[in-house]
């Protein structure tokens, strides 16, 4: 006989099969498989790519509103950064209207080249 606080296989089983949060969960990781294979070819994930998105603006935004945006903290926004810089997807430079910080900005290189990949 089971302990009165541990869930059965039974209502493991209904929440398997019922669960809302489980499925969109699941739907998630397949879509994100999706958008990878198509970004491959580019050497992105569909991370990386939503947070490239994100930076081509008219104004550059600050690490605040990309975050929030992205709905990362800006720890977790500087550590995806990195990589992208490393790959030359985006450029860091002093922002003109206050030496003190820095603006983040995709190479007009690697819009075309998103863009290219993008249309086929």
């Amino acid at each position: 006989m089971s302990k009165p606080d541990e869930i059965s296989f039974a209502t493991t089983r209904h929440i398997r099969d019922h669960c809302l949060c489980l499925h969109v969960q699941r739907a998630a990781r397949m879509v994100a498989r999706r958008f990878d294979e198509a970004l491959r070819p580019l050497g992105l994930t569909n991370g990386q790519f939503s947070l490239l998105t994100s930076l081509n603006r008219e104004q550059t935004a600050t690490m605040g509103a990309t975050a929030t945006l992205l709905a990362l903290d800006r720890t977790t926004l500087t550590a995806a950064l990195k990589p992208l810089q490393r790959g030359g997807y985006v450029e860091v430079t002093i922002d003109p209207a206050d030496r003190r910080s820095r603006v983040r900005h995709v190479p007009a290189l690697q819009q075309n080249r998103i863009g290219a990949q993008l249309a086929t």
